[in-house]
């Protein structure tokens, strides 16, 4: 884990602590918490648009090829704690839950010391808070919850900032510098579309129209729900890609962010999406099979 925030070891250690040692209890724990992915992203859908929508959306996550990557590596546990983070935020916000927003709060800035590249995180909750409207007295909670695990960190001696500056400056000493930014900036880009799947380019193509189009004529506040958590996304992963700090290894690194590529899902027209569940399942499968993956 020398390349990220203590909050991973931080995590295993807890683990080992309680009697559950070995690789096998931590596979455990990320597959478990990879899980709360297909929950939390339709969950999170619902509470800002509808429950036609969430039903969409739902299939999708489920199987979402990039789930092949949730179980072999801490990824999976990043993209599960920071979805919940993002449920909880949105259900805090909407229901007017004080605990449900600070504890989403929480996990979000917790999820900053599981990974440096989790602040991208930051679009995805800005859209929650955006959708809710004028449904926002409990946002404060949310930066209270956020606040008490920085403190948190902050006094166990540990600064974020010297960190994040001390990993880009071991990176560029070592690996980085093997693999070049013009390859990569792309490369990247196509593994998304394996872990993702190709109907993430169908989702985002469909969330960029109806995102242009809200611009010339706003439509009703929950049909926001359909396209902005993908755009949101996409945004994430361009920032991560265009940074130069992503290269290689993003089907599992970007896991957090690729699956809320699926909140756009109910976009898709009803009657081709067996269709595009098939070609998702069909890509998993392929991989498993035919691909050496190394993980």
């Amino acid at each position: 884990m020398s390349g990220h925030p203590p909050g991973a070891l931080v995590v295993f250690v807890w683990l080992d602590r309680t009697g559950l040692s070995g690789g096998g209890w931590a596979g455990v724990l990320c597959i478990l918490a990879a899980a709360l992915v297909a929950v939390a992203v339709p969950h999170t859908v619902r509470l800002l648009g509808t429950g036609e929508a969430a039903r969409a959306v739902l299939p999708f996550t489920v199987l979402f090829p990039g789930a092949i990557w949730s179980g072999v590596s801490a990824d999976g546990l990043f993209a599960g704690v920071t979805a919940t983070g993002i449920a909880l935020l949105a259900l805090g916000i909407t229901r007017g839950r004080a605990a449900a927003s600070a504890t989403g709060g929480a996990l979000l800035a917790f999820g900053c010391y599981l990974s440096y590249g989790l602040v991208l995180m930051a679009p995805i909750a800005l859209v929650v808070v955006v959708l809710a409207d004028r449904r926002r007295r409990t946002v404060g909670w949310a930066f209270a919850g956020a606040a008490a695990v920085v403190a948190a960190f902050t006094a166990a001696g540990f600064s974020w900032p010297a960190g994040y500056r001390l990993v880009i400056e071991r990176y560029y000493q070592g690996i980085a510098a093997d693999r070049a930014y013009g390859y990569w900036v792309w490369a990247d880009l196509a593994l998304v579309v394996v872990a993702a799947g190709p109907v993430a380019a169908v989702i985002l193509r469909r969330a960029v129209v109806a995102g242009w189009r809200a611009v010339s004529a706003p439509p009703a506040r929950a049909d926001y729900a359909t396209w902005l958590p993908t755009l949101a996304a996409t945004a994430a992963i361009v920032a991560a890609d265009l940074s130069g700090y992503s290269k290689a290894e993003v089907e599992r690194i970007w896991l957090p962010f690729t699956a809320w590529l699926m909140a756009g899902a109910a976009l898709i027209p009803p009657a081709d999406r067996r269709r595009w569940l098939a070609v998702q399942a069909g890509v998993a499968l392929t991989i498993n099979h035919l691909l050496l993956t190394t993980w």
